[in-house]
């Protein structure tokens, strides 16, 4: 089990130039997972079909909706 600790700062004798790079928000979009039931995700993907959008531009707008019911800025993209 030791090997999963984390090493105290004062143990770390990592070189600064070694760390690790930040992967997250580096490109232009970032990628997130939802999870579904199997009925919900039919639903959500029977809308999608109705409405001729994807299931991304779906979700963009409901959170953005809910942004805006909040008095807060949409979001930005699709």
């Amino acid at each position: 089990m030791s090997k999963f600790a984390v090493k105290p700062a004062a143990e770390d004798n990592t070189p600064a130039d070694n760390k690790l790079k930040q992967t997250r928000c580096k490109n232009r979009r970032v990628g997130i997972a939802v999870r579904l039931s199997p009925d919900d995700w039919y639903r959500a993907s029977d809308l999608a079909l109705r409405e001729q959008t994807s299931l991304q531009r779906l979700l963009v707008a409901g959170l953005s909706e809910l942004l805006r019911q909040r008095g807060l800025p949409p979001l930005s993209g699709d």
